[in-house]
């Protein structure tokens, strides 16, 4: 069940400085979450509980993947389904609802071929965090830069068991997409390594440094989130 507040967004947005825009681009932050309801038989039906707990111990819960533009805060669109679902499904109910050249920013969870060249397809860009699962035999390409590099990420072997035969065969046979890795490092912690990957292949409008800046400030979504569930009242 997808949502779209257009007229909230529009407006907002119709606010916006250009000059504030990163690299001149609105930027879409994606994440995915749970909200509790009522433990009524109509939301144990619609939203059934954990099947790890008892029955009468627990409340109805739904999954939610949520679409956050990154300079004004906003909720611009909603996907809503039973717990569990996966996170690419709900994902891909609301990209319809991404402008062209929005790009589109999230976690590993949302690195996908299949993903990338719909996205991409659409007029958008996206970075996401590496999903060393999903990315294997991404080697080797063409360094532009300290950390930084084109390459070729060829299409899965296998359909993934998020799409259809059909989807899977409208699947170009490669993407050409960008590969930044870098490490954090704060005294006192072990280093932490962080493969980005991205569909902004112009590295003089999108410098490796500012691709990197962005990706840290992913973490308002989860601070969006936090604050729309606290202030609509859906931890319960």
């Amino acid at each position: 069940m997808p949502f779209y507040h257009r007229r909230t967004h529009v407006n907002l947005e119709s606010t916006v400085n250009p000059l504030n825009l990163w690299c001149g681009r609105h930027v879409k932050l994606i994440d995915c979450s749970t909200v509790s309801m009522p433990d009524t038989p109509e939301n144990q039906q619609a939203y059934p509980q954990s099947i790890s707990q008892e029955p009468g111990c627990g409340f109805p819960i739904a999954s939610i993947c949520v679409i956050f533009s990154l300079i004004t805060g906003a909720a611009t669109a909603l996907a809503i389904d039973i717990l569990n679902t996966n996170d690419l499904k709900l994902a891909r109910r609301i990209y319809q609802f991404l402008n062209p050249l929005d790009i589109l920013l999230g976690d590993s969870a949302f690195c996908s071929y299949a993903d990338f060249f719909w996205i991409s397809n659409n007029g958008c860009d996206a970075i996401v965090r590496k999903h060393n699962g999903r990315c294997q035999k991404l080697q080797g390409g063409r360094l532009v830069g300290k950390n930084d590099k084109i390459l070729t990420w060829e299409q899965p072997k296998t359909c993934p068991t998020t799409l259809t035969k059909e989807e899977f065969a409208a699947l170009p046979n490669s993407l050409k997409i960008r590969e930044i890795f870098y490490s954090i490092q704060i005294p006192g912690f072990r280093t932490k390594s962080v493969t980005l990957i991205t569909t902004l292949l112009d590295i003089e409008a999108f410098p490796t440094n500012k691709i990197i800046e962005l990706y840290h400030s992913r973490w308002n979504v989860e601070l969006d989130l936090r604050h729309l569930k606290t202030s609509f009242g859906m931890d319960i």
